[in-house]
């Protein structure tokens, strides 16, 4: 057992509990938050190590979320590319009445893909990217991928370019289209690749502002080929497996004609030339996908080329080095870089040997090889002294090594101290599970019975036995938490390895201070040139960083003046917000508009020429959660299965499994669903009311029905604390005499009532949004209902929502006091009108010295500015 605490962001506690474990070590429990609880972020506690945070706090979830798209064609720099702002509601359609602002912005980039490990998660992309940088070899920086960055190793960021910032009105399929133009790039930085990061906010007809961020990738190449092989080196008769990959900067695949050639590689006068010995016809698949099986037939040094021409005609190459070992082979005909380690496999097993390619530049070089170092803390080293330029020597793994361990090898060669370090992947294969979540639908109705099964299996495949915890909650309110406070559950107890970064002090070193002997003079540079020679500024042409290259996120609507009537008679700033200046009465096709969408009281003909409509269940069961299990069982196949009733919100659901077994083998997996309707109506209210306040509500009504519909559309309020205002019009204002006449001007007419229904006219795929006044009376709760009403389907909405006095809690202060000879003294307390008994209170305080008055008032100076002012404000 253990004992769980919760406190609150005060530090206090507010909950302790002993739970017990189960057989897994989880345990699972529940802590209602009372209905006053402190705002912000909760700590929670077991005594046996580990917790967690969460965050309270008051907010109302978006209804639709915006996502940028890249272009799904390849773009070259100096190209014009077209990127989408995508506006889509969580339940599945476009916004398609709202205005977009976006800023676009460029930065420089340079990043590389690697092919999917199994291990990504772990130890990053390309972790065991075999690959050294041959930039000495002619072309290779065009066709070759450079090895990934160490972790330690510092990244450069420069600050972003400021390349657009607009206004526009959002598509009917939800998008806004932008042109990039990248000629100015091109001309300004034509040797790296760009990316344009862009914010959006939208703002649709409920008045809340989303916003969104995205990013659209340029590159120099309009995609990049990338090449590989299944080993580190090979040994002759060993069957190679070379891979090939086209994707553009943004990920996607690339399919065209590829033309596969392997050259063998000799030297003459240090510079490399290349023989053909194989030639094949291979295209990409749908994926961008292409392999080949070579066979190792003769040892040596050989390059992979493999050039793909797209449908657009661009042609480019992809390559790779790599050798063929056999008896004998010690590597002094070819060219190395000055130190390499390449282990033969990606990943080891405890009980295998590590057997470890050695490659020098230097001919009858001597190599250190050291075992196993971390944190800069080396071993004694193993001394390996070369006849040629390559040798292979075997490192035995040992349980103890998971799951990662170290080798560095250094050399001296051309006065220079040289070292290279490796990382040797042991992953820990039997602790990782995967989570297959299997709902029974994608789309479901409010309130339908919904079914999911979970799908347990280990590294290998095989169906497993285990615990999980299952949860479904609103995909929306991830945009106001920012994501979900989680870790994954495989990085937390599996993702920690050993760390080195190589650590050389040498009297050869040009960059950094030389050692010198004790009471000794150190040795300077001489001369102007004296620090550097021409072949160093050669070797440092063109590398601008990076170690590949040995480079050192109730409003009130209408006219801003005097409401302003329509000849139909109606206000625009409540019917037609924003359809004039305020300064104006609104024009003939404001008028028009107005009397085809909007209609009270039944005037206008009613919803499809007076059919009977379609009765709505009303929608009450909402819910940010829609299941949340803390303890299940998978049986000996692998399966569990939860059922549950869906809520009747329309959005979203992220539907989120985290599974743990005997041995902390530890996996989770995640997918989503969503509840919709094809008419939908959608409440805009604020989160609470306050009495004497008028605010607007909205009804946004969509219709994804196939015909056009007139659709009848109610406000009801009950509880007594609101009445909708309705607005008529009254007799004329005409002009003065000898004036010329002011227009139409009636008086304003204002009507009570606790319920209003307006028609409006929707077109398939279309949205409208209806406003009503309400004006608060008292306080309370209230109790509102929205519907829409077809002769083909209908929805209904029913929210309650609190309703506060206008007023607060104050504290007033009065003094007086009296002189010795005085028996009676009187002060005068201004007791207010308008106040509530129950919480009036008369403190009366008595000081009878100055010191004592002094004492007295102590608290509220010392703790300045924490006195009454912070105490009236926390009553507040």
């Amino acid at each position: 057992s253990t004992t769980v605490r919760i406190h609150n962001p005060k530090g206090e506690k507010v909950l302790e509990k002993n739970v017990k474990a189960d057989e897994f070590g989880g345990i699972e429990g529940e802590w209602k938050l009372p209905a006053d609880a402190m705002l912000g972020v909760y700590r929670l506690n077991c005594n046996l190590g580990g917790g967690g945070n969460f965050r309270v706090e008051e907010y109302k979830k978006p209804e639709f979320e915006v996502t940028i798209e890249a272009p799904k064609e390849p773009v070259m720099l100096g190209e014009k590319i077209e990127a989408k702002i995508n506006a889509k509601y969580y339940f599945g359609s476009p916004v398609t009445n709202a205005t977009v602002k976006y800023k676009i912005h460029r930065t420089s980039r340079t990043k590389h893909w690697y092919p999917y490990g199994p291990w990504d998660w772990f130890y990053g992309p390309g972790y065991w990217w075999f690959g050294y940088d041959y930039a000495w070899y002619p072309g290779w920086k065009s066709w070759g991928c450079g090895r990934p960055s160490p972790m330690w190793w510092p990244q450069r960021h420069d600050p972003p370019e400021l390349v657009a910032d607009n206004e526009v009105k959002i598509g009917e399929d939800g998008t806004v289209s932008i042109e990039i133009d990248t000629a100015v790039a091109k001309a300004v930085h034509p040797d790296t690749d760009h990316e344009y990061s862009i914010t959006a906010e939208v703002v649709d007809q409920s008045r809340r502002t989303i916003v969104g961020t995205g990013k659209v990738l340029v590159a120099r190449k309009p995609f990049k080929v990338t090449a590989w092989v299944n080993r580190g080196y090979s040994r002759t008769g060993d069957p190679i497996d070379a891979s090939f990959h086209a994707r553009t900067i943004d990920s996607k695949p690339v399919t065209g004609k590829g033309d596969l050639k392997l050259y063998k590689i000799s030297y003459k006068d240090g510079k490399p030339m290349k023989m053909p010995v194989g030639s094949w016809k291979l295209n990409t698949d749908a994926e961008g996908n292409a392999h080949q099986q070579i066979a190792a037939s003769e040892a040596g040094q050989y390059r992979l080329s493999y050039k793909v021409t797209d449908s657009r005609k661009h042609t480019i190459e992809g390559g790779y080095v790599f050798t063929i070992i056999g008896e004998g082979f010690d590597g002094r005909e070819f060219r190395f870089n000055d130190i390499e380690i390449i282990p033969q496999k990606a990943e080891y097993k405890p009980g295998e040997k590590v057997k470890l390619q050695i490659n020098t530049n230097r001919t009858g070089g001597t190599v250190l090889l050291f075992t196993r170092p971390t944190n800069s803390v080396y071993l004694k080293p193993e001394v390996i002294r070369l006849d040629g330029k390559s040798v292979v020597r075997e490192v035995t793994v040992v349980k103890k090594d998971m799951p990662n361990f170290f080798v560095e090898a250094v050399t001296v060669a051309g006065g220079r101290v040289h070292s290279e370090s490796r990382e040797i992947v042991v992953p820990p294969e039997k602790r990782v599970l995967n989570v297959e979540i299997l709902p029974s639908a994608k789309d479901y109705k409010p309130g339908e019975k919904a079914k999911v099964q979970i799908k347990l299996t280990d590294f290998f495949g095989e169906p497993f036995s285990g615990s999980t915890v299952v949860t479904i909650y609103d995909k929306a309110v991830e945009y106001i938490s920012g994501g979900s406070n989680v870790p994954e559950i495989k990085e937390f107890f599996w993702k920690w390895r050993r760390h080195h970064r190589p650590r050389t002090e040498t009297n050869l070193g040009r960059y950094f201070r030389n050692i010198t002997p004790h009471a000794k003079p150190g040795m300077n540079n001489l001369g102007v040139f004296g620090a550097t020679v021409v072949d160093d500024l050669n070797a440092m042409k063109g590398n601008k960083g990076g170690p590949g290259n040995n480079r050192a996120p109730g409003v009130v609507f209408g006219c801003g003046g005097a409401s302003q009537w329509c000849k139909c008679g109606e206000a625009c700033d409540l019917f037609l917000p924003g359809a004039c200046s305020g300064q104006r009465p609104c024009d003939d096709a404001a008028c028009e508009l107005a009397e085809s969408n909007v209609t009270k009281n039944g005037k206008g003909g009613g919803p499809s020429g007076g059919a009977k409509m379609a009765q709505p269940k009303v929608r009450t069961k909402f819910a940010d959660t829609a299941l949340w299990v803390g303890s299940l069982q998978t049986a000996k196949d692998g399966t569990a299965e939860v059922e549950l009733e869906m809520p009747e919100n329309l959005t979203a659901w992220k539907i989120k499994v985290w599974g743990m077994g005997h041995g902390t083998m530890v996996g989770q997996g995640e997918t989503e669903v969503v509840t919709r309707k094809d008419l939908i109506i959608r409440m805009q209210a604020p989160r609470f009311f306050v009495q004497t306040d008028e605010v607007v509500l909205s009804a946004n009504v969509h219709n994804y029905l196939k015909t056009k519909k007139q659709v009848k559309v109610e406000l009801q309020v009950e509880g007594g604390c609101l009445d909708i205002i309705e607005r008529l019009p009254g007799k004329h204002i005409s002009g003065r005499e000898g004036e010329p006449d002011p227009g139409f001007q009636p008086d304003i007419i204002t009507k009570m009532t606790k319920s209003l229904p307006r028609t409006v006219e929707i077109k398939p795929g279309g949205e409208a949004r209806v406003d009503w006044r309400v004006k608060v009376l008292d306080e309370g709760e209230a109790k509102i209902t929205m519907r829409a009403l077809t002769d083909e389907e209908s929805d209904a909405m029913q929210m309650t929502f609190p309703c506060f006095i206008h007023g607060m809690l104050k504290m007033d202060s009065y003094s007086g006091s009296l002189r010795p000879k005085d028996t009676v003294g009187k002060i005068v307390v201004s007791v207010p009108e308008k106040r509530r008994p129950e919480q009036s209170r008369l403190e009366v305080r008595y000081s009878p010295t100055l010191a004592g008055a002094m004492v007295d008032a102590l608290p509220y100076m010392v703790n300045y500015p924490y006195g009454c002012t912070e105490q009236t404000l926390n009553r507040f």
